[in-house]
């Protein structure tokens, strides 16, 4: 007699296979979610990721005490935090002025509709002590770069210090060097050695101190492409107060830093001249090519000098002879990768 119980209707598969039908597109809408919300999280930052993450990056890893173990996992860590650190100043810079971003960057993502400005701005202010608490988890010395870098971006940007060129500028030079030092503790292998007033002494980091008068002297580059939307704001420049002046300081001012820092570092022959050479076709583009068009690309090729100098000074310090030192006393060295002269001279590069 033929058996039927292979055909037997099973209540309990059918519900099983009809809720793993329902789940399949449960998942597929959960996951578009969290990548569009990931996608708005990174378009905050995606301009300054070749402008800031990638130089701030090698000169602070390259000036960072070598890591024997875990090398890769470190700078990891470090990227992650320079990231983090890089997304708060984004929160509250593209939040107190979403109208220039309307003007300028309409792809960020208040001005597109991808996030509410109200949301943005509960964003921002979640962003301080979650960048407290990661600063926090890697040592005490992380710590206050990030306290101060907040302090510089509240100020920055709710005491109309941005409004001033000059005062632009300055704050741009210490924000962008706790940005370095930041990234540099978290790199490193013995941050929590010593006390944090040893660990965190200025004479640690020469390479962030030439770091900071390179950016504070100029970083104005990036704003002759944004006149038009600095004016619509009520923001004044340094190439809107001194309109020719900061065009005629490129051409001096980057060739003049070029040959103090290879002075310092004693590059490769063939990378000074390099160095040096890009110096000057950025200096005079940005004095002769008046564009808009133009400015954007020389801020571009701006940011591969301003790369140059970082690796200048966070790589080939390495192997550069010390044969040129500041007359100090000796301290404890944070900086391990520095080579055992430091102890007794404090060479730069």
């Amino acid at each position: 007699m033929r058996s039927h119980s292979s055909t037997f209707y099973n209540p309990s598969s059918f519900i099983a296979s009809t809720s793993s039908l329902r789940l399949i597109p449960r998942i597929n809408a959960f996951s578009k979610n969290v990548a569009f919300h990931l996608e708005t999280v990174f378009l905050f930052t995606k301009s300054d990721i070749k402008t800031t993450v990638i130089p701030v990056s090698i000169l602070a890893i390259g000036t960072a005490p070598l890591c024997s173990s875990q090398p890769i996992e470190h700078a990891l860590k470090a990227i992650f935090w320079l990231w983090m650190i890089l997304l708060q100043f984004n929160l509250f810079n593209q939040t107190i002025s979403p109208e220039e971003d309307a003007e300028n960057k309409p792809w960020r993502p208040i001005p597109s509709g991808r996030i509410s400005l109200r949301n943005a701005i509960i964003a921002r202010w979640i962003s301080i002590p979650a960048c407290a608490m990661l600063s926090s988890y890697f040592g005490s010395a992380v710590l206050l770069p990030c306290i101060l870098f907040t302090v510089l971006v509240f100020m920055y940007n709710f005491f109309d210090c941005d409004k001033n060129g000059f005062a632009k500028s300055l704050f741009n030079g210490f924000g962008y060097s706790m940005m370095a030092l930041g990234t540099s503790l978290v790199a490193s292998c013995d941050k929590a050695s010593g006390s944090i007033f040893e660990t965190l002494n200025y004479r640690n980091f020469p390479e962030l101190t030439i770091f900071f008068f390179v950016i504070s002297t100029t970083i104005h580059a990036q704003d002759f492409q944004d006149v038009e939307g600095d004016r619509e704001i009520g923001r004044n420049t340094i190439p809107m107060m001194l309109p020719d002046v900061s065009r005629i300081s490129m051409p001096i001012l980057l060739p003049l830093w070029s040959v103090i820092i290879i002075s310092l570092c004693h590059p490769p022959a063939w990378l000074a001249a390099i160095y040096l050479g890009l110096s000057m076709v950025v200096g005079f583009r940005f004095f002769l090519m008046r564009e808009v068009k133009h400015d954007e690309w020389s801020y571009v090729l701006y940011n591969a000098w301003l790369s140059l100098t970082i690796v200048h000074m966070g790589l080939y310090k390495r192997q550069a002879p010390q044969s040129v030192s500041w007359a100090m006393e000796p301290s404890h060295s944070f900086s391990g990768n520095l080579s055992g002269t430091l102890s007794r001279q404090f060479g730069v590069c």
